[in-house]
């Protein structure tokens, strides 16, 4: 019997830490995104664009490209859609139908909700 109550807990620990390390894979994927996300626009927006950008261009692919992730994750576990919002950006800001008022305004939005969380954590840290 005690043996049962240990591995429950432990499996408890467990999955709390799995949460731990998914939260921190978030932060860092959307701390990340608020530095590359704008290059991105600015890049993208750019005209002409010379080698150099291309370059910027495809290396930010590569590091979003990377990053396998499931939008409801962030909901799941921050109650958030930031990466809903950091998908759409990127794909409203890569496709070239896209106008420049769209591609700022899906960028817009993916900031407001990372300055709402920031302002959430920074009032979880205070308590």
């Amino acid at each position: 019997m005690r043996f049962d109550s240990i591995h429950n807990k432990l499996i408890k620990v467990d999955a709390i830490q799995q949460i731990n390390d998914g939260v921190i894979v978030l932060k860092h994927f959307f701390e990340l995104n608020v530095k590359l996300l704008p290059i991105y626009f600015d890049l993208n927006i750019k005209s002409p664009k010379n080698v150099r950008d291309y370059l910027d261009i495809d290396k930010i692919k590569t590091v979003f490209d990377s990053y396998n992730f499931d939008v409801k994750a962030s909901k799941v576990l921050l109650n958030s859609d930031i990466l809903d919002y950091i998908q759409h950006a990127y794909f409203v800001i890569q496709n070239s139908t896209s106008t420049i008022e769209e591609k700022q305004q899906a960028l817009n939005l993916f900031i407001n909700e990372c300055k709402d969380l920031k302002k959430s954590w920074i009032k979880i840290n205070a308590n």
